[in-house]
């Protein structure tokens, strides 16, 4: 979590939960586009052009796909950035990368299974195929961020000179509870928590409100 104390200003910590908002919406957003932009062009069997080449175009791309596949990218990129830098409480930037490529994997396994029409009669083994490499590049990570958090939440369990501390102070004090130094950063942590979760239900309903508008396509969660 990120260090705040009673010095903190106000407007600081404020500044720095909208731009967390803003951020994890964003990169969830981008997230969400690649992956039915990826969707879509697996839909017509996988590969697509357009604009101005000097080869014949066999598959024309989604309207507006090839733009919103490249947009994602880099702006979720740029959105992840704001997001590492700003966020207060768990911070889940090194969850982009499991949550990119179990995703794409997801689809690689959908439509490996069940390939479009025309693709030809039973599984792709080479779509399946890409599936297990995506899932080992997203999962492996996933993995070791589990761990790593457990260990590090193992860590931080008070030890018994601490709960012996606290039995200290609180008959200093005449049985009342001392103060608590990280009152302030027990409630922003809730506050933040409950800002990242409505960040990335905002960015999943932006992603697909993008999509929809760019491609004139419609979404559902089903998708197929």
């Amino acid at each position: 979590m990120t260090q705040v104390d009673s010095f903190t200003p106000s407007s600081t910590i404020v500044r720095r939960l909208a731009l967390m908002f803003v951020g994890l919406a964003g990169v969830t957003a981008g997230l969400v586009v690649l992956f039915l932009c990826m969707r879509s062009v697996m839909e017509i069997g996988g590969s697509c052009a357009s604009g101005n080449t000097p080869f014949e175009i066999r598959r024309q791309c989604p309207t507006g796909v090839a733009g919103l596949m490249i947009g994602s990218i880099f702006g979720g990129i740029l959105f992840l950035g704001v997001y590492a830098v700003n966020a207060i409480g768990p911070n889940l930037t090194l969850l982009g990368w499991p949550a990119l490529f179990i995703s794409l994997g997801y689809n690689f396994a959908d439509y490996g299974i069940d390939p479009p029409a025309g693709f030809g009669d039973g599984p792709s083994f080479g779509w399946l195929f890409c599936a297990v490499i995506f899932f080992l590049m997203g999962g492996v990570p996933l993995v070791l961020w589990i761990m790593w958090v457990l260990q590090k939440r193992e860590s931080k369990l008070p030890s018994i000179n601490q709960a012996n501390l606290r039995d200290r102070l609180r008959m200093s004090t005449g049985g009342a509870p001392p103060p608590d130094p990280e009152a302030r950063q027990s409630t922003l942590r809730n506050v933040a928590i409950a800002l990242q979760c409505a960040a990335i239900v905002a960015g999943i309903f932006g992603g697909m409100e993008l999509f929809e508008w760019a491609t004139g396509s419609k979404v559902s969660f089903g998708f197929r």
